[in-house]
């Protein structure tokens, strides 16, 4: 399998300054990953996934305002939960 095909884990963190950015950038995300508290999302995506989403958020955020973070996660086995269990674990991404 292609490197590109495969597909992985990250958390998408966000911090949008401006309401109208914020709702644009939440709807974004929200389309691509599962949500763990509003700002933050866990995402299945194939390298090519990954390369769209930030190209769009680029084109969404002000850089001099806004951050966003793409933290690769080693696998989803080795996520650990303590407290209420994550309803993402049954969850399939595009």
């Amino acid at each position: 399998m292609s490197p590109n095909r495969k597909r992985k884990p990250y958390l998408i963190c966000y911090d949008i300054c401006d309401p109208k950015r914020l709702r644009r950038v939440h709807r974004l995300v929200r389309d691509v990953g599962f949500p763990i508290q509003y700002s933050v999302f866990e995402a299945e995506l194939k390298n090519s996934e990954l390369e769209r989403v930030i190209s769009k958020l680029e084109s969404l955020i002000c850089n001099d305002e806004d951050k966003v973070y793409f933290y690769s996660l080693l696998s989803r086995s080795d996520k650990k939960t303590i407290g209420l269990k994550s309803c993402s674990e049954d969850l399939e991404f595009f």
